[in-house]
């Protein structure tokens, strides 16, 4: 950041310089602003409908209301993600506006989730949970109280944060009124699920509060011998040793078993014509015996809040995370040649991985009065350390291990085609120093950040030297809004991120990716608070962005940019529950101009729900999926530009329910018409098309709810 820009970032926040020295006195003077006594839980209200605008998101570390923060915030609460069947994150976000969700189509590995076309950092309880690839647990959604994404750089709240957002989950945690579920659920591919969900006091003073979130899962899939199976067991304790002070701590333990739905099925026979026709989306080309995805987490979080005066508290939150992960998988060999008859040579890939993950942040908070401005503030410091290993590995294709795509034959394990090898490790170490300031000035908001980062980023090189690189970051955030008294309010917004970049290329270390959005839009939410919208232009360089080089084992660093613009509206209207989005976009490589590979440019979709007084209740949503390209592994040699094209697709969704005393019985059904579609393809290289996969056919869920 350049000194004039460091002077423009100064200049909202000026009035912060003395937050230390006038606390004791605005403690006394700002009685506008007094915190509350401390209430867990207490401002999430069972059956709230789907307008959140009115409450602050945690992803955003302020007492602010997301309708008065000039930046784009979604928040999915549990209501959505009930009503709507999500079975995971991924299915939870694909309402979302901005948001591509899915963008690897049905996959078993994980939550694939690109914001504003740019890939996302995936945080939990406002720690940052993954570290590497494939080598922790997917989370559960039934663990969560909401999701949401904070679009846009934002390494000037958490650090490190790739320049799409952050999609921040929110744990379920104890409340002070006992209550609870039994959840049993059947489905589609022989789905058998079981959970609870209970909370309450465990003393007769309300002083010690508990929750217990329980799961256990046996389901197949979609693709045959692929299995979905797992466990999360969450328990959470509270102290209220005080009125002033909350001390939570959050067990974690989950468990997912299966495999991998991702065959790497070539494009001659599901986006192209095959020898013998389609390939049937259930073809799974590994081996029973062998394949398999395993993968075991446990986690414990500390939460405590401590109110300091009437306006200021402190709030931490610390977390230790290991997982260790299991993989053994066969696919279709890439780019591989298919014979008359349908058989293709098989890779064969194992690897081993664990992390291990400790951080913290912790914050001063408060509200105060400067002259005519009013400030919510926070100050803090945040620390994370992890380590993320890889062993045992090995990924070949295997002449001597083929099989037929159209009547595949198992048992043809080439053991003694293995010879696995440990590989490199990696390590960071960031501190982050951070002071946000969101002041009000009548109708007019002004909200600053300023963020300075240390790290380091080590590889641990097997037979060779280790690599280390050390990076020093200042960032910033700067929005402006004017809030008129209808409810409307307009506002433009600049921030910046940074993504350090692990090993070498060709001798030399990587360079930081950075980069920068300029957002211009509105945010309206009426007195009744039955009526919110939301839209918003955006603009984002990216700089140094690593991708795959037309050489062989080799990488390069190029700039990107995605431009767009992006419209949510959501109404209540008696029983009535309406909610719809758009977004259109364009993300190109900077240098050629062409599309980025794996996002689709344009997404729409629309969720209705309506309750009957008789305890009936029907939804009904549709989404439609622009059209993506595969990588241009060719660059500009062939003139052929990023391909192939992956065509759009429309998708229905629908819900039945009813609800009767303490029951609640409900059916959802995703992909209605069981439409079945490609929905990316890996890229083409001159005339090869290399590999594509299959988006999720219909699936239909029956859920039983007791609650008490």
């Amino acid at each position: 950041m350049n000194y004039r820009n460091r002077v423009f970032w100064g200049t909202p926040m000026l009035g912060t310089l003395l937050l230390v020295a006038t606390i004791p006195v605005q403690a006394d003077e700002a009685d506008s602003h007094v915190i509350p006594a401390v209430q867990v839980n207490a401002d999430v209200p069972e059956g709230e409908g789907y307008i959140t605008e009115d409450r602050a998101a945690q992803s955003g570390k302020l007492d602010v209301p997301v309708e008065k923060t000039p930046y784009a915030i979604t928040v999915v609460n549990e209501e959505f993600i009930k009503d709507t069947g999500a079975k995971n994150v991924q299915d939870a976000l694909v309402y979302s506006s901005g948001v591509y969700s899915g963008a690897f189509g049905f996959d078993t590995r994980g939550d694939w989730v690109k914001v504003r076309g740019l890939d996302a950092s995936v945080y939990k309880d406002g720690l940052r949970s993954v570290y590497g690839s494939y080598n922790s647990a997917r989370p559960n959604v039934y663990a969560l109280e909401s999701i949401e994404v904070l679009k846009g750089p934002s390494s000037v709240l958490y650090g490190q944060a790739e320049l799409g957002g952050i999609v921040n989950t929110v744990s379920k945690l104890p409340k002070p009124e006992k209550q609870g579920e039994i959840w049993a659920q059947v489905g589609s591919y022989d789905r058998k699920q079981l959970a609870a969900d209970v909370t309450g006091p465990m003393s007769e003073d309300g002083k010690l509060l508990y929750r217990l979130v329980a799961l256990k899962r046996e389901s197949g899939t979609q693709v045959d011998h692929v299995d979905d199976n797992g466990f999360v067991f969450a328990p959470s304790f509270t102290w209220l040793p005080t009125d002033s002070t909350t001390v939570t701590l959050l067990f974690n333990a989950q468990e997912n078993n299966g495999g991998i739905s991702a065959q790497f099925l070539p494009a001659e026979g599901t986006l192209l014509p095959g020898v013998k026709g389609d390939i049937p989306v259930e073809t799974f080309v590994g081996e029973p015996s062998w394949d398999r995805y395993d993968r075991t987490q446990n986690e414990v979080t500390l939460f405590v809040d401590q109110r300091l005066t009437d306006n200021w508290n402190l709030a931490a939150t610390a977390r230790h995370t290991s997982s260790e992960t299991e993989t053994r998988e066969h696919w279709a060999a890439i780019g591989g040649t298919i014979s008359a008859d349908g058989t293709i040579e098989r890779t064969m890939h194992m690897a081993d991985r664990a992390t291990d993950v400790s951080n913290f942040d912790v914050r001063l908070e408060g509200k105060m009065d400067l002259g005519v401005t009013r400030h919510t503030l926070a100050l803090g410091v945040d620390y994370q350390d992890a380590l993320w290993e890889e062993g045992n590995y090995f990924s070949d294709v295997v002449a001597t291990s083929t099989i037929n795509l159209y009547n595949p034959q198992y048992g043809n394990v080439v053991y003694s085609a293995l010879d696995p090898e440990d590989r490199n490790d990696n390590a960071i170490r960031q501190t982050g120093v951070y002071l946000i300031d969101h002041m009000e000035i009548g109708n007019v908001v002004v909200s600053g950040a300023l963020r300075h980062d240390e790290s380091t980023n080590k590889v641990f090189v097997v037979d060779d030297a280790n690599t280390e690189s050390d990076d020093s970051e200042t960032t910033g955030r700067l929005g402006l809004m004017y809030q008129f008294d209808f409810g409307l309010s307009p506002y433009v917004s600049y921030s910046e991120a940074f993504v350090p970049n692990l090993g070498t290329n060709d001798g030399s270390s990587l360079a930081a990716t950075t980069g920068e959005q300029q957002e211009a839009g509105f945010k309206y939410l009426n007195d009744a608070g039955d009526l919110s919208a939301s839209a918003a232009y955006f603009y984002i360089e990216e700089t140094n962005r690593v991708v795959p080089s037309p050489g062989q084992d080799s990488v390069e660093q190029v700039g990107a940019k995605s431009e767009g613009w992006e419209v949510e509206v959501k109404k209540q209207l008696g029983n009535l529950e309406l909610l719809a989005n758009y977004t259109d976009l364009r993300v190109v490589d900077d240098q050629s101009g062409e599309r980025l590979p794996y996002i689709a440019d344009r997404l729409a979709s629309a969720w209705g729900k309506y309750e009957l007084e008789n305890g009936l209740r029907f939804g009904a949503g549709v989404r439609y999926v622009g059209d993506n390209v595969g990588f241009d592994y060719a660059g500009s040699a062939d003139g052929v530009g990023a391909a192939p094209k992956v065509p759009s697709v429309t998708l229905y969704d629908a819900m039945l329910g009813y609800a009767v005393n303490d029951w609640d019985f409900s059916v959802n059904v995703q992909n209605l018409t069981d439409k079945e579609y490609v929905s990316w393809c890996r890229g083409q290289f001159a005339t090869t098309v290399y590999d594509c996969g299959y988006g999720e056919t219909r699936t239909v869920t029956a859920n039983a709810r007791y609650r008490f």
